[in-house]
């Protein structure tokens, strides 16, 4: 990525009331949802422009994933630790699908702090990321754009409303597909009607850099003073997971393996600077869970 490719574009998102709910464990696999299920003519229930005020966190966290240094971002004295499946680019990568854990009960202390867990891009140059997040003021499904404005586009909160459309044994379902020569398209997957729903278009060449893609617990996050980050409390006793992690090759849906999958992106669990943390490969490489 370049400097000059990151232009900020985003609007704030409206302030909402936080609503706790009481979800069903993360890992819990969700009522039935494939990537063949019907696309309604819909937009997601409830998405707004991206959340501004992000866009810098994100980009140092995919910066430390990736290796690169990006110029005019300072080095701060945060981690941006990530782990999960790496999605190999195979040569024909359309897509990727995954049931993402989700919960309204985790809110950041520290300003310092953003869980972007789990978050999901498909292999093949993909436009768009969708990445579930939460800081202090913000709990959100965010698309975030690699082709042209290099920001979070849309946004739907976790809230009451999302929980009862979009989620199933604590986890929402998203999909993004290739749809055209350069357009890709995120939906997530409502449970009321039976189809996906559309989240965010996009259509361009990418900007992240490399033609691979990921499904992981990544965060960006500030240290304590006792070498702890402030993410290891924010998490304690919170189960995380991406399962039914799949890949479109050529058309045809398959489970995230070892012949399309790696673990390249894995920094490593003392990475985290949490000593709590358990992490563990359930079914390489469509199924990962962490427990904070």
């Amino acid at each position: 990525m370049r400097a000059n490719t990151l232009r900020r574009i985003g609007v704030a998102m409206a302030a909402g009331t936080a609503i706790v709910l009481m979800a069903a464990p993360a890992d819990a696999a969700p009522a039935t949802a494939t990537p063949t299920a019907p696309v309604s003519h819909q937009q997601v229930a409830g998405a707004q422009a991206g959340t501004a005020g992000l866009k810098d966190g994100f980009i140092q966290a995919h910066a430390n994933m990736l290796g690169r240094t990006l110029a005019g971002h300072a080095a701060q004295a945060t981690i941006h630790p990530s782990a999960g499946t790496a999605f190999l680019d195979k040569g024909n990568n359309q897509g990727a699908f995954a049931a993402q854990s989700v919960t309204t009960a985790l809110h950041p202390t520290n300003s310092g702090t953003t869980i972007y867990t789990p978050t999901l891009f498909p292999a093949g140059g993909s436009c768009i990321e969708v990445t579930t997040v939460y800081t202090t003021s913000v709990q959100a499904v965010e698309a975030w754009d690699w082709c042209n404005h290099i920001d979070f586009e849309a946004s739907v909160p976790i809230n009451a409303s999302f929980v009862s459309k979009y989620t199933s044994g604590g986890a929402y379902t998203t999909e993004i597909l290739k749809t055209g020569a350069n357009t890709w398209v995120a939906y997530l997957y409502n449970y009321s009607t039976k189809a996906y729903d559309t989240l965010y278009t996009s259509s361009g060449n990418t900007q992240v850099g490399t033609t691979t893609g990921w499904d992981v617990n990544e965060l960006y996050s500030s240290v304590q003073s006792n070498g702890q980050s402030y993410a290891c409390t924010d998490m304690a006793g919170k189960t995380f997971s991406a399962n039914n992690i799949q890949v479109n090759l050529g058309g045809t849906w398959t489970a995230a393996s070892a012949s399309n999958s790696d673990t390249r992106y894995d920094t490593g669990n003392a990475s985290f600077d949490c000593p709590s943390r358990s992490y563990q490969m359930i079914s390489p490489y469509s199924h990962w869970q962490v427990v904070g």
